[in-house]
């Protein structure tokens, strides 16, 4: 499975840091040292200075443009509430979404896990939903569900609590680096239980597919024929 490479290495860039991360330590750094606004203008300037960085570099926007909406939403809340804690709000929301969603799936079939992996590597959603592919799958989006309302919930707590420095320092712990393990993780796993449940092999399954709706249209063409030879 090549897999791993496709998500570990998206979760590994360094520009993560810069474009995700640093915004969000910027603006809780700044919340606790000066009034809201200037925190929320930082954090806010920090992010469009990376994109216009990386357009002019002509880089990859996706993850500058991911922390940008990311900090819009958050500082409008915060400023709309007028407490720097409300910035954590979406994120807390999000998260606390992302795992009943992940939990819901697993008895409908349907596995969130199963259709992030597909999105990334490209793989066809037939072979996730396969009998020996859709159990080590469902598995790990169960693990999913669990680390996600758990990292929301924390922060729920902190929240209430009104701790803003703690909330910053989950968020940053259970963000990228937390997610990176557990993407880490869910490869180890998925390769060792497909092994297990005997599965088939995505690229000879794609192949089997691709041979069978090119037999299907041919099949199809033949039928036709006859009929345009009569008329």
């Amino acid at each position: 499975m090549n897999e791993d490479v496709t998500l570990q290495g998206l979760l590994r860039d360094p520009k993560l840091v810069v474009d995700t991360v640093a915004p969000t330590l910027l603006f809780a750094v700044l919340a606790v040292l000066s009034p809201l606004v200037v925190a929320a203008g930082a954090a806010l300037a920090w992010c469009a200075v990376v994109v216009l960085v990386r357009r002019r570099r002509k880089q990859s926007l996706a993850h500058a443009v991911s922390g940008l909406g990311g900090v819009v939403i958050g500082v409008a809340v915060a400023l709309l509430s007028g407490d720097a804690l409300g910035f954590f709000v979406p994120g807390i929301v999000g998260n606390l979404a992302f795992g009943v969603l992940c939990l819901l799936s697993v008895p409908v079939g349907r596995p969130a896990v199963a259709w992030t992996s597909a999105t990334l590597v490209r793989w066809p959603l037939e072979w996730y939903w396969h009998p020996r592919v859709r159990p080590a799958y469902s598995e790990v989006t169960i693990v999913w569900g669990l680390y996600y309302l758990g990292k929301g919930g924390w922060q729920a707590l902190l929240l209430r609590d009104g701790d803003l420095a703690a909330l910053a320092t989950v968020r940053l712990v259970t963000g990228w680096p937390g997610l990176l393990a557990l993407v880490a993780a869910t490869w180890a796993y998925i390769t060792w239980r497909l092994g297990t449940l005997d599965a088939p092999d995505v690229d000879a399954f794609r192949s089997g597919h691709d041979e069978a709706d090119a037999t299907g249209a041919s099949a199809g063409s033949a039928e036709v024929l006859p009929e345009d030879g009569e008329a």
